[in-house]
């Protein structure tokens, strides 16, 4: 079995891209998640780090304060299993966004439809600054940028990976995953051409292709307290380069795309 993402460590195939601008937008989206995530060394005890950003957040989030299920589990077994560590453990719904909060985790989800780049990242970057400014965490220890894409039927056909198998065996449930590193930034490219998506609780389930990649840094020092706002666009940068290059220039074109210099 063999599977070719053809120009980076798995190989991506961007000379398309390269050879002009990346759209500024779509006008099909296909989003339905976009996520931006800080995981921190907390500077204040652990237990008092959901209420201390939530008195700095709540004239913007107004909805209802939701426990996760995740709060079942005891605090010991959480902080020394890395699959629960980093989970939020508390949810909060505003207007356009849902933001998340764990003990060592923020994340700030984009409601759909999407709002577009410059809103989520302009209020992601107000939040994080609000709480480093109060003195809350440390440093931030990892970023991480998340979109996931969902399209009718399979769309394998229509992207510059390439999946082969060996002779007389056909593959028809496909499912990859990879990580794709560009600078400092790690890629994990996740692609399924058979995933199930309900875009609603009163409509049925579609099926269809999904791209999911969600890209991060990790930190050891205060570079991203320093550089924050610079690094959270080179995070969505490297994620919008890795898209667009998984798409062929014909099916890139049905999506109406529109390119700004």
């Amino acid at each position: 079995i063999s599977a070719c993402l053809v120009g980076s460590e798995m190989c991506i195939r961007d000379r398309y891209i390269m050879d002009r601008f990346l759209p500024s937008r779509i006008e099909k989206c296909p989003l339905i998640d976009a996520l931006i995530e800080f995981r921190f060394e907390a500077a204040i005890a652990k237990s008092a780090v959901f209420g201390v950003i939530y008195n700095l957040i709540r004239n913007d989030y107004r909805g209802n304060v939701i426990n996760l299920p995740i709060l079942q589990i005891p605090e010991q077994i959480r902080e020394v299993d890395p699959n629960l560590k980093f989970k939020p453990l508390y949810r909060i719904e505003g207007d356009k966004f849902i933001i998340q909060i764990g003990y060592d985790v923020l994340s700030i989800s984009s409601k759909m439809p999407y709002v577009g780049w410059p809103e989520f990242s302009q209020h992601s970057l107000s939040l994080i600054n609000k709480i480093i400014q109060e003195g809350i965490i440390k440093r931030v220890s990892r970023l991480g940028h998340r979109y996931i894409n969902f399209f009718r039927g399979d769309i394998t056909n229509s992207l510059t990976m390439s999946f082969s198998m060996t002779e007389k065996y056909v593959s028809e449930n496909l499912l990859i995953r990879t990580d794709v590193r560009d600078g400092n930034f790690m890629n994990t490219l996740q692609f399924a051409n058979n995933a199930n998506y309900r875009p609603n609780p009163n409509t049925s389930e579609i099926v269809g292709s999904l791209i999911d990649i969600d890209t991060s840094r990790e930190y050891s020092d205060n570079f991203f307290i320093e550089n924050r706002e610079q690094e959270i666009n080179m995070a969505h940068e490297c994620e919008k380069k890795l898209f667009f290059s998984l798409l062929k220039p014909t099916f890139l074109e049905t999506l109406n795309p529109t390119f700004e210099k």
